[in-house]
């Protein structure tokens, strides 16, 4: 029995309350709808003069064990819609229904959808589309809550049947089940600890088979940047006088793989209404500002390529102190494993299972009223991904009960199980190195003064990357360092590849038949410092992994051979470069007398870079092209271009793109280039949107 007041206002605004006592004890199950009207006892005949809406539904109470409850000869035509109402059990935590249907001669198709309405929470939701050919039964699974009364519709499409006379009778079975554990969220801390689980079953006897696995990485990051401005007066700001302020975070992303990946904000996501700040943006760009991904509050997943990125946070609020204090807000990166790494974690009968390596805990049956504990280990360090660093996070799902009709896929991944949890492993500290000792004895056998002066000479050459070259005192300091250094060690190749990589990365060209020179003359440098034949006839053999310094001398020698293919490179950009700046300069004198060399040198140095490299590859491919173009080849050279931007195992530069678009101008369609053009807009916007 229910009862309801009310209050009325009236003329006058005098108000007067009342009371409606509603007694549904005597109603059948299902929905019902009433009307309380208020009519003028002096005036019966002017109708209702207000009316108050009274819905009651009153839901199927389960009281059998095992728990079920079933719904026969539901009749169903074209658009007919059946509500059922029903009051889940406690201790409930997935249903296992079963259509049967019958009494049809052509295809039938439904609609099943099921809703639940709970406290604080978002209404739980379910819904399928079955499809049934010939009469037959199907079965379905959904997540419940115990305690709350579920809706069950099931409707025939408005489609479905018409043309035929038969009435569709369906047989519809409902089995509540349900496993309690004492923690839904699961966290492991790294250690080689386990985690106790106690599972039980209040409903009726359950099969317990408890499934985890970890297919997620999430990669915490720092911000690079964080800016705070004042937004402007005219729209941004409160009726109070307040200004609203805005704080803008930029995060470094870097991606070995393309990966599909979602940004997480644990303090700022899945809020909008109960939150204190206005807004909170991001937005996710490449070094040539094309944005790939942007959203809000409930982040999207995005499939990006190999790469750099940039994540813009953008986040408002009135009090300059709170947005202090988020500069240094943390953000994760979220992604998928692949299937081959997923990691799958290991179930114990006891706690010194992960050590002692056996007790492993399988499946057993739950009966209501007894307890079964186990244990969850962690994952075995092997498994750990490489590229996961300290503090980053795998997370996945783990499940405990069996459907009584799962298929293979069900049986492998808990998340395509009805009922699911979350388990997280937090990445420990990286094993130490057994290499590192052993490096160190290699390193013992060289007497104190080498390896001073080795250590002296890292020194100075890592002194010799970090100067800038930006104005034309620090390019001198610069060229003064690196004439001494290379005086002091004129055949070091390590030293004459940075010297070139310092060259090539000078941005302030004013002289660029001179910088060209000199980067040829750096090349040389490092190329005349290698002796090929020797390093081809070691690449060439094969050695013995377990010799460590076999092993040492083999990744030596494969960065002897990078920084030799990375000399030829430059120089054969370089000497294309004077190609061109000569036949633009015809009065340059040392243009006339190179005339007839370069060509040849060009080609020397090709044909000597392909004995080393895939000229093919992303890295190299520009001096295909080139070459293809000094050979007017330039549907080729157009070909091997697009096959290089085609790549999309990270993001292709601008410069691909300007050059493709010279070539086709060269080939004389306009046409396309007109439609490349205008392409480059969107590849490569001149400024990122506002958020």
């Amino acid at each position: 029995m229910t009862l309801f007041s009310f209050a009325l206002l009236v003329t006058y605004k005098l108000s007067s309350t009342f009371s409606v006592i509603v007694d549904p004890t005597n109603l059948a199950d299902g929905l019902h709808y009433y009307e309380v009207y208020g009519i003028d006892c002096k005036a019966p005949w002017r109708g209702p003069l207000f009316r108050i809406p009274v819905t009651i539904t009153k839901p199927v109470a389960v009281t059998n064990r095992p728990p079920q409850v079933s719904f026969s000869k539901m009749l169903f035509q074209s658009g007919h819609v059946e509500r059922k109402y029903i009051e889940v059990p406690h201790g409930a935590s997935w249903v296992e229904g079963t259509m049967n249907t019958s009494s049809f001669d052509t295809t039938r198709r439904f609609f099943v959808d099921a809703v639940q309405i709970c406290p604080l929470h978002r209404p739980l939701t379910w819904r399928s589309v079955m499809t049934f050919s010939s009469p037959a039964a199907k079965s379905f699974a959904f997540k419940v809550v115990g305690g709350q009364t579920l809706e069950l519709v099931i409707a025939q499409f408005w489609s479905s049947g018409i043309g035929s006379q038969e009435t569709t009778s369906v047989d519809l079975k409902v089995m509540f089940h349900g496993v309690k554990v004492n923690q839904e969220e699961i966290v492991l801390d790294g250690s080689e600890a386990p985690v106790r689980i106690n599972a039980e079953a209040l409903l009726a006897s359950e099969r317990l088979a408890p499934l985890a696995i970890l297919n997620k990485i999430r990669i915490p990051y720092r911000p690079t940047d964080a800016k705070i401005s004042a937004l402007t007066t005219d729209r941004d700001k409160l009726p109070s006088g307040k200004q609203i302020l805005a704080l803008t975070l930029t995060y470094k992303i870097k991606l070995e793989d393309g990966a599909e990946v979602t940004p997480q904000i644990p303090v700022l996501n899945d809020r909008i209404y109960d939150t204190k700040f206005e807004s909170q943006f991001y937005m996710i760009s490449d070094s040539n500002k094309r944005v790939y991904s942007s959203g809000d509050a409930y982040p999207n997943s995005k499939k990006l390529p190999k790469g750099e990125y940039n994540l813009r946070l953008y986040v408002r609020h009135e009090n300059l102190q709170i947005l202090e204090k988020m500069k240094q807000l943390v953000l994760f990166i979220e992604r998928n494993l692949e299937d081959k790494d997923v990691i799958r974690l290991p179930f114990f009968s006891q706690p010194d299972g992960p050590l002692i390596g056996n007790g492993s805990f399988k499946s057993s049956t739950l009966v209501p009223g007894m307890k079964e504990g186990f244990y969850l280990g962690p994952p075995p360090l092997d498994k750990i991904p490489k590229n996961a660093p300290q503090g980053s996070v795998l997370v996945g799902a783990i499940s405990y009960g069996k459907l009584s009709f799962a298929g293979l896929g069900e049986q492998k991944n808990p998340e395509k199980l009805p009922v699911s949890h979350r388990v997280s492993y937090i990445v420990p500290p990286n094993k130490i190195e057994e290499e590192k000792g052993k490096s160190s004895s290699l390193a013992s056998k060289k007497t104190v003064s080498e390896r001073l002066e080795e250590e002296v000479r890292d020194a100075k050459m890592k002194v010799l990357g970090g100067l800038k070259q930006e104005n034309d005192e620090e390019l001198l300091e610069w060229k003064k360092l690196s004439d001494s250094l290379k005086s002091e060690y004129p055949k070091y190749t390590p030293l004459l590849a940075k010297i070139l990589e310092g060259l090539v990365s000078r941005s302030n060209i004013k002289d660029k038949l001179q910088h060209h020179e000199e980067v040829i003359d750096a090349a040389n440098a490092v190329i005349d410092s290698i002796e090929t034949e020797e390093l081809a006839k070691f690449l060439a053999l094969k050695h013995d992994q377990d010799d460590d310094e076999a092993e040492k001398k083999k990744k030596e020698t494969e960065l002897t051979r990078d920084q030799l293919a990375e000399a030829l490179y430059q120089k054969g950009l370089s000497l294309a470069e004077l190609e061109s700046l000569k036949e633009v300069d015809k009065t340059d004198e040392r243009s006339k007398d190179d005339s007839t060399t370069r060509p040849n040198l060009f080609e020397e140095n090709f044909n000597e870079l392909k004995k080393w490299v895939d000229l093919k590859s992303k890295k190299y491919g520009i001096l295909l092209v080139t070459n293809e173009k000094r050979k007017q080849r330039l549907g080729t050279a157009l070909k091997v271009l697009t096959d290089i931007i085609q790549d999309d195992t990270e993001p292709a530069k601008k410069k691909f793109y300007e050059l493709k678009l010279s070539l086709i101008e060269e080939m004389g369609w306009s046409h396309v280039a007109t439609y490349e053009r205008q392409w480059m807009l969107v590849r490569f916007p001149p400024s990122l949107p506002l958020f």
